[in-house]
């Protein structure tokens, strides 16, 4: 087993100097115009990779930003970050990305047994909960059932979650808040092929029954739109591609059908392409043609798919497998794949939508092939986004 590369942690932050605190600020305004607490909720709110910044600006931000005042003024307002976890080749643990600091960390082993890791597994988020679906040994009946592990951010635990009310792989998924939304798939033997919907609500632990999908699917993929689960691609009963796409509208609580929405750019031109890679930055779906390597756009008025760049570095004889693709704060991730040119990376593209600009830029290396087996993006509480989980080590 190829060994990890070594966790890096940046070490704790100098205390302030000269922490004068309120009383150095007395008198004198944080920003101009502003009383000093709404000035603070403001500066509260600037995301944390412009920290740095803000201590350049004045003492008096300097000593705000180093306060305990400042963190807990965060915590209040329920201040987070998107943080990637992800299975990655060459070895079994899950890890997670710090984005700012752009260091690996890997987090508390999954107390599973052999079966689970060496089965297919699928995973999504629901509130500050990663959600992992496989199978397990049965140790009293010999059999492999359905089994579901669920690790807790803060506390940074893994403990058995309760079974769906269908059971299913190769289902989308998609993460609402504190919810985690799956609807098709297949159940474990391949048959049937399945319509049902549900939810994890990760406050109470239990799964709710959503009204059925219009249409049976599996190998299809899930994502959140204009408050809205949809569902996109997949093949159905009879292993025949769907170019439909539906969403579920839970003011409503109906699905409605989207035709001819997936045109499945590499389900012509490969036996057995990846589910659909598509995610969304402000309410704009996106896609990933890993055939052509095309970075493609949703146009909601035409129905149609647009593309708009190449991606850096990715092979395109691909049929998908091994890459994810995922919204990560205001950028798209591509992460993992065959890159010909210094190994696996993760890529990360930001899109100005007022000038339709497109800039890439590499967010980290990453080991082994770079087959991205497993890859969720989770909302990390930002009280957690500084605390280290243990050291990556070689399996």
């Amino acid at each position: 087993m190829a060994e990890d590369p070594l966790a890096l942690h940046e070490p704790n932050e100098p205390a302030v100097s000269g922490g004068g605190g309120d009383e150095a600020v007395i008198g004198k305004e944080f920003i101009s115009g502003l009383p000093n607490d709404i000035a603070k909720l403001c500066l509260a709110r600037v995301p944390r990779a412009w920290h740095w910044c803000c201590r350049m600006v004045s003492k008096a931000w300097r000593d705000e930003v180093g306060s305990k005042s400042f963190r807990a003024k965060r915590i209040e307002l329920g201040i987070s970050e998107d943080w990637p976890f992800m299975v990655l080749s060459g070895s079994r643990h899950w890890h997670k990305f710090d984005p700012i600091r752009g260091h690996w960390l890997r987090i508390a082993d999954m107390p599973a047994d052999e079966t689970f890791f060496n089965m297919d597994k699928e995973c999504f988020g629901a509130g500050h909960k990663l959600m992992v679906v496989g199978c397990h040994l049965d140790a009293d009946s010999l059999r492999i059932v359905p089994w579901i592990w669920s690790y807790n951010i803060p506390t940074f635990t893994w403990v058995v979650a309760p079974s769906m009310t269908t059971s299913r792989c190769l289902f989308a998924s998609a993460t609402f808040g504190n919810y985690g939304y799956v609807a098709g798939g297949s159940e474990h033997q391949g048959r049937p092929v399945l319509r049902t919907a549900e939810r994890y609500n990760s406050i109470t632990n239990r799964w709710e029954v959503l009204p059925d999908m219009i249409m049976e699917r599996k190998e299809c993929s899930g994502f959140i739109m204009e408050g809205c689960f949809c569902v996109i691609g997949g093949i159905d009963e009879k292993d025949m591609a769907l170019t439909s796409g539906e969403f579920y509208d839970p003011r409503i609580g109906a699905w409605t059908l989207v035709p001819y929405q997936w045109p499945g750019f590499s389900q012509w031109a490969t036996e057995h392409p990846a589910p659909p890679l598509v995610a969304v930055v402000a309410n704009q779906l996106y896609a990933l043609d890993a055939f052509n390597n095309h970075l493609k756009k949703y146009d909601k008025a035409t129905n149609l798919w647009v593309s708009l760049d190449m991606v850096p570095h990715r092979s395109p004889q691909s049929s998908g497998w091994g890459l994810g693709f995922k919204a990560v704060g205001q950028e798209l991730w591509v992460i993992g794949g065959r890159n010909p040119h210094g190994g696996p990376r993760i890529d990360a593209c930001t899109i100005d939508t007022a000038t339709g600009s497109i800039s890439w830029r590499v967010v980290a290396f990453t080991w082994g092939s770079g087959f991205c087996y497993n890859c969720a993006v989770i909302k990390v509480p930002c009280q957690l986004c500084d605390a280290e989980d243990a050291p990556m080590r070689g399996d």
